[in-house]
C-alpha cells in the first residue's frame, strides 16, 4: 500500500510512481486541470500532452463527447484493438489497486481506469501528477 500520510506525500516519487505533468501550464502538485484522460494518453502513447488532446479532441468531435471524458479514450482503446480486462470486486476482498497493478506488471504499457480518475502506468511505474496508487483498479487497456 501507498506510504501517503500527508498531502506532500501525494508528489513525491516511489519505487512504483514517478511525478510527472506533460501540461505545459501545470506544476507538480499544483492546480487541478481535470486533464487526467490526456495526460494518461500522453504517457502510454509517448506524444506530447497538445499531441494527445488533439488525437481525442477528434474522437470526441465525431463521438459528441469532450476530450477528456475517460468513456472518449475507452472508446479509442476499444476502436483501436487495446485489450481490456475487467477487475470485478469480490466479496470479502479488497479490489487491487494501482500499486498493486503496477507491482504486477514490471513490463508494458497500461491506460489504468481508478474511481473518478485515468492514468498511466507504464513499465511497472504509475506516471501521472500525484500518486494514485491507493486507488482501486477498475479497467486496464493493455496498448500494443
Amino acid at each position: 500500500m501507498a506510504d501517503i500520510k500527508t498531502r506532500k506525500d501525494y508528489y513525491k516519487p516511489t519505487d512504483f510512481f514517478v511525478p510527472s505533468q506533460p501540461n505545459p501550464t501545470e506544476r507538480l502538485g499544483h492546480g487541478k486541470k481535470g486533464d487526467c484522460v490526456i495526460r494518461a494518453y500522453a504517457h502510454v502513447f509517448d506524444v506530447s500532452w497538445i499531441e494527445a488532446f488533439d488525437i481525442l479532441c477528434e474522437r470526441a468531435r465525431r463521438t459528441y463527447d469532450v476530450p477528456n471524458d475517460d468513456l472518449n479514450l475507452i472508446g479509442y482503446c476499444e476502436e483501436h484493438g487495446h485489450e481490456r480486462q475487467t477487475y470485478k470486486a469480490i466479496k470479502g476482498q479488497k479490489r487491487m489497486t494501482a500499486e498493486d497493478f503496477a507491482k504486477k506488471h514490471p513490463e508494458g504499457k497500461y491506460l489504468l481506469r481508478l474511481a473518478n480518475h485515468m492514468t498511466a502506468c507504464v513499465n511497472g511505474k504509475i506516471y501521472d501528477s500525484w500518486n494514485c496508487g491507493n486507488s482501486a483498479v477498475y479497467t486496464s487497456y493493455k496498448i500494443q
